[in-house]
């Protein structure tokens, strides 16, 4: 929550950058000598990667998310979220020059000051990277920005020349992008949620379990990274979905790991491929994760690390015409790769979320 300590505006402290529409932020003097500019950009930050947070790379790179200002083709989140790297990076050269007694760019070092076209040149150079690295530059960048920026003067940053080049960057900028990134993001992951796959050839039986396995880590690797960040005390005291807490997500996860183990293990020795349960899905779901309640955060998590390994290493065992026969498919991908990315979806925004301070009544 941004708080002022004195402001002709009252009602902005009421704002809560992270959780309040974005037309009230929008709304909002940012430029008021009594605002922290400081605390006003964590809380837009926050919600910059709460935003991002879940989506798969398939999601990342599908167009649609806003057509091109300069005629090209349809921008992507991966588009909108490199663009705001390129422009946090770029804007820590120029802090850095003006530090050093220089100048701040003029508009016409830009393409002659078209924007909408320097933008449009720049897509090419994230086409080549995956998400995971330009999640990491967009909090690099912004760390090394704020470092640079911090050391401004508040009075020359709140100036006419630096203000384009501070506020807009880390602040302006960012709040541009929501608009178009909070409804797209949405939509992506009730997609992803319902097990829309984004990229039909992601979805195609592999050649190889490799090939499985390599396709599945990066979804598994983005769980880590997300989940890995949430404080223990928060793991079982809240609910993500109803009724279900981080710990029940994970261990549903560990839970199908088992079954898809088990069932592999039954194909070994049979040939066969079991069903899956027949008291219901849903049934069995909620009886396994009752019995995991009690199990700490890092039991859970051990739990979870131990039995996704056994599966890969039951997978490698398999060969081709297993991995591509319908049941043997079914099975694996949905619980290494499908599976994950339903509740990536869910518990990703939660993840980023539960470090947020609570919201000021």
């Amino acid at each position: 929550m941004t708080t002022i300590v004195s402001s002709d505006h009252p009602t902005e402290s009421l704002v809560d950058l992270r959780r309040a529409p974005l037309s009230d932020v929008r709304a909002i003097d940012f430029r008021d000598p009594a605002r922290d500019l400081w605390v006003d950009e964590a809380a837009i930050h926050d919600r910059l990667r709460a935003v991002i947070a879940g989506i798969d790379d398939a999601g990342w790179r599908l167009p649609g998310a806003a057509p091109s200002d300069a005629g090209g083709p349809d921008w992507s989140l991966l588009d909108h979220v490199g663009h705001l790297v390129h422009w946090q990076e770029l804007d820590v050269t120029y802090v850095e020059r003006v530090l050093d007694g220089g100048m701040w760019p003029s508009d016409e070092e830009f393409d002659g000051g078209d924007f909408d076209r320097y933008n449009e040149r720049h897509r090419a150079m994230w086409a080549g990277i995956s998400p995971a690295p330009i999640r990491s530059r967009l909090i690099e960048s912004r760390a090394t920005l704020l470092e640079r920026a911090t050391r401004l003067p508040p009075d020359v940053i709140r100036n006419d020349a630096a203000w384009g080049w501070i506020f807009m960057v880390l602040h302006g900028h960012v709040i541009d992008h929501l608009s178009i990134l909070e409804p797209w993001s949405d939509a992506l992951r009730v997609r992803q949620a319902d097990g829309d796959p984004f990229d039909p050839l992601t979805a195609l039986p592999p050649v190889s379990a490799e090939t499985m396995v390599a396709d599945a880590q990066g979804v598994l690797a983005y769980l880590d990274e997300l989940v890995g960040r949430v404080a223990d005390d928060r793991w079982s005291g809240s609910d993500v979905t109803p009724g279900w807490s981080l710990a029940d997500h994970v261990n549903h996860l560990a839970d199908w790991y088992e079954e898809c183990s088990a069932a592999i293990e039954g194909y070994l020795r049979t040939g066969a491929w079991s069903d899956y349960p027949t008291e219901g899905v849903d049934v069995w779901n909620e009886q396994a994760v009752a019995r995991s309640r009690r199990l700490t955060p890092a039991r859970t998590r051990r739990r979870h690390e131990a039995a996704l390994a056994r599966l890969i290493e039951r997978v490698d065992r398999l060969d081709r015409d297993a991995l591509r026969s319908p049941d043997g498919w079914g099975w694996i991908y949905e619980c290494l790769n499908g599976h994950v990315r339903v509740h990536l979806a869910v518990v990703g925004p939660w993840c980023v979320r539960a470090s947020w301070p609570a919201p000021q009544r």
